[in-house]
C-alpha cells in the first residue's frame, strides 16, 4: 500500500498557519526559519525530542510534510489513531527494541518520495542527558542516501518539562543545526557519523541561560523522583508550587527558573534534574533484593495494546512490584517474561512479553520511572540479555 499521498500535502498545508499560531500562544514556540525542501527532493531530518507535541514543532519548520517514526503505543487508541494515520501516516515502531519492520517502512516512504523524521533517542528528555542512540543510526543514514537534517529544539525543557503539566514562559525554539549531504557523510565511518548526530542533537536546557518563569515548577516532580538523598527512603516526596518536600526528614528543594536545583540543606550537592536521575539510577543498581515489596502504587489501570486496535483495559487497581513479579491483584506476570519496557509521557509505562503488549497508567503523580529502572536491576529478560539500551543502569 502506498505511503505517501496527496492528502497528506493538503492536510500540511491547511493545518501548517494553525499550528504556528497555536504554538506561539501556547508554548511561545517559534522557529528561526523554514527549511526549504526542493521540488522533487526528500530528506531525512533527525532531532532531539523535548515534548509530546515535537512533531508539530518540527513540521512546521520544514515546507513539506514530514513522516514521524513514533512508538507503536500511540497506535493504539481507537479513532484518535485513525485520524493520525490518514492526516500523517506515521511509521510505527516498537519502543524499546529493534523493529525491522519500522526500517522496512522508512525505505518504503523515502523510495515514494516523503521525507522522514526520527526522534534517534526514542524518548522523550528526562533530565537533559542523551538517550542511548544505535550505531545502526549511521548505517541506516548511509543506506537511504539523502540530505541529513539535523535538527534542535531548544526550550522545550523548560516551557514543558517531561514531568508537569503547565506550560512555562519562556524562550522556546526550532532550527536546523546542521545539513549533511551523500557526498560528505558516506566518507565517515559509522562512529564518525554517529558522534556527529550525537554531538548536534545534544540541547541542555539549564546551560542555555535562559528563564522560565511560573509559581508551579515543581509540581509533579514525583513523576521522576522517588528516592531521597538525604535519608535514602522511597517514595516520599511531595511537590507544590516550586518545592518538593520529602516527609520522612523534611529535605526540601526548590526547582529554579533556569531550570536547576536550590536547596538551604548543606546535605543536598544536587545541581540540575540530572544530578539526581543519576542518583536514582545507583540506587537501583545497589539495591539489595529481598522478598519484600519493592514498588506499590494504587490507581492504576492496566491495558493489553495491539497495533492499530484499541488497548482494551483488563485491570484498575494497585500495582506491587517483587523480585521476581509484578502483580496487579489476581494478574501476575514473572519478571523473567518481560523483554523490554518503556517509560512513555510523564505518568505512563509499557512493558511486553512474547505473549502480549501491555500499557500501564497511573494516576496524576504516579511515577513509571522507577519501574523501568527496576527491571534493570532484577531477573527480566530484558536486564539478562542487556536489550535494554535507554533505561538501563550502566
Amino acid at each position: 500500500m502506498t505511503r505517501v499521498r496527496f492528502r497528506h500535502r493538503v492536510y500540511n498545508f491547511i493545518l501548517r498557519a494553525p499550528v504556528r499560531l497555536f504554538g506561539y500562544l501556547k508554548y511561545g514556540y517559534h522557529i528561526d526559519k523554514v527549511f526549504k525542501i526542493k521540488k522533487k527532493e526528500n530528506v531525512l531530518i533527525l532531532s532531539n525530542h523535548q515534548n509530546t507535541l515535537d512533531p508539530l514543532w518540527v513540521t512546521i519548520g520544514f515546507n513539506k510534510p514530514l513522516y514521524f517514526v513514533a512508538g507503536d503505543t500511540l497506535f493504539s487508541n481507537g479513532i484518535g489513531s485513525k485520524f493520525l494515520n490518514h492526516v500523517f501516516a506515521p511509521i510505527p515502531k516498537k519502543k524499546g527494541t529493534v523493529d525491522p519492520n519500522c526500517v522496512k517502512q522508512i525505505l518504503k516512504t523515502m523510495k515514494e518520495g516523503g521525507s522522514v523524521a526520527i526522534f534517534p533517542e526514542g524518548n522523550l528528555s528526562y533530565a537533559e542527558f542523551q538517550f542511548y542512540m544505535d550505531e545502526g543510526l549511521a548505517r541506516l543514514v548511509k543506506k537511504i542516501n539523502k540530505p541529513l537534517v539535523l535538527y534542535n529544539l531548544s526550550g522545550g525543557n523548560g516551557v514543558s518539562p517531561r514531568f508537569s503539566k503547565k506550560i512555562r514562559k519562556g524562550k522556546f525554539i526550532g532550527y536546523v543545526k546542521k545539513v549533511l549531504y551523500p557526498e560528505e557523510y558516506l566518507n565517515y565511518t559509522d562512529q564518525e557519523l554517529l558522534k556527529i548526530i550525537q554531538d548536534n542533537l545534544k540541547v541542555y536546557d539549564s546551560e542555555n541561560g535562559n528563564l522560565y518563569k511560573s509559581n508551579l515548577r515543581a509540581e509533579y516532580l514525583e513523576r521522576m523522583i522517588f528516592v531521597c538523598p538525604k535519608c535514602g527512603k522511597i517514595e516520599t516526596f511531595h511537590s507544590q508550587g516550586n518545592l518538593i518536600t520529602c516527609s520522612s526528614c523534611n529535605l526540601t528543594v526548590e526547582y529554579t527558573e533556569d531550570l536547576h536545583l536550590k536547596s538551604n540543606d548543606p546535605s543536598f550537592n544536587f545541581t540540575i534534574l540530572n544530578d539526581w536521575y543519576q542518583f536514582q539510577k545507583q540506587w537501583c543498581k545497589n539495591y539489595q533484593v529481598s522478598d519484600e515489596v519493592i514498588f506499590y502504587d494504587q490507581n492504576i489501570e492496566l491495558y493489553v495494546t495491539k497495533v492499530n486496535e484499541k488497548r482494551k483495559l483488563i485491570y484498575s487497581g494497585d500495582i506491587k512490584l517483587f523480585k521476581d513479579k509484578l502483580v496487579f491483584n489476581n494478574i501476575s506476570i514473572n519478571l523473567i517474561d518481560i523483554h523490554n519496557a518503556s517509560v512513555i509521557g510523564g505518568r505512563k509505562f509499557n512493558f511486553s512479553t512474547l505473549e502480549c503488549d501491555y500499557f500501564v497508567i497511573g494516576h496524576a503523580r504516579f511515577n513509571p520511572l522507577k519501574y523501568v529502572l527496576m527491571f534493570n536491576r532484577l531477573d527480566t529478560y530484558m536486564r539478562i540479555h542487556n536489550l535494554d539500551k535507554y533505561f538501563n543502569l550502566d
